[in-house]
């Protein structure tokens, strides 16, 4: 991640109290930032320099405060019960349950705020308010976690598990890719980079069962709390081979849809694909 972007994260929260500082904790903590890369990384393939695309900054940072957000509320005692994130404590473990959902809430509705008072169109902002409601909202990401608390202790199949990673997952990574399309001017792409998104999504979460049988929750720099949840997964589903066959399945579909178009994109889900992490 540019070290530009890493900085201007930084400055958005400047902890007055404590429910600030549990954000700022739970936000700047060691990340991927997976989704703000994809955004930024599809500009530069649709020709927005570096330095313009500093001007996009709010609505990468309003996905990571909406994915971040995510994941304070999933370790919560209500959800995984999860102790370990990024590398440090939970949220709800270095402060309490309270200050955690409060620190998720803040994040959440404050990314909002992040794009309304961004400087670029006003059409693009109204654009990227919609579409960041709808993917992680009640339709969306939110949809596919409560799919993933109904399924477990259940038999399910994996077009179960797909649905509802299509939603949990997939939204929030084809969320960077259409906003960038939006910013971009080039819309006409959506459905292409729509199906991209999805299948990263649930490549990603198939990679994630794998690393949890693989890994160790040190290496991850997070619990892996699927087994003790009696969570279905692909690998439990299909076996570790089978799902290393779908992850590289998904991954060469991206690759023949990019074609030879989008260089540092390719390049970037080629790391993805290979993650340890």
């Amino acid at each position: 991640m540019s070290r530009n972007f890493e900085e201007y994260l930084g400055s958005l929260i400047k902890p007055q109290y404590v429910v600030e500082e549990a954000m700022r904790y739970s936000l700047m903590a060691r990340s991927k930032r997976i989704r703000p890369l994809l955004m930024l990384t599809l500009l530069k393939d649709l020709g927005i320099s570096e330095e313009e695309a500093e001007n996009y900054y709010p609505a990468a940072a309003a996905i990571e405060f909406v994915h971040t957000y995510s994941l304070i509320h999933d370790d919560l005692p209500a959800f995984d019960n999860d102790d370990y994130r990024r590398g440090q404590p939970s949220c709800h473990k270095a402060y309490d349950e309270q200050t955690a959902i409060l620190a998720g809430d803040g994040l959440l509705t404050d990314a909002f705020d992040l794009i309304a008072s961004a400087g670029f169109e006003s059409d693009k902002k109204a654009e990227l308010v919609s579409l960041l409601s709808r993917y992680a909202g009640s339709s969306g990401m939110i949809r596919g976690q409560a799919l993933d608390k109904q399924f477990e202790g259940k038999s399910v199949s994996v077009d179960d598990l797909l649905k509802m990673d299509e939603l949990k997952t997939g939204r929030l990574l084809t969320l960077p890719l259409l906003s960038a399309l939006i910013l971009a001017g080039r819309k006409e792409e959506t459905e292409k980079f729509s199906i991209i998104g999805r299948n990263i999504g649930i490549a990603f979460q198939i990679q994630d069962d794998l690393l949890d049988i693989l890994s160790t929750a040190e290496q991850l720099g997070k619990s892996t709390s699927d087994v003790e949840n009696d969570k279905n997964t692909y690998v439990s589903l299909l076996g570790i081979e089978e799902a290393g066959k779908m992850v590289a399945q998904l991954f060469s579909e991206s690759y023949e849809l990019l074609g030879d178009d989008y260089p540092s994109l390719r390049q970037m889900l080629k790391r993805i694909e290979k993650r340890t992490w």
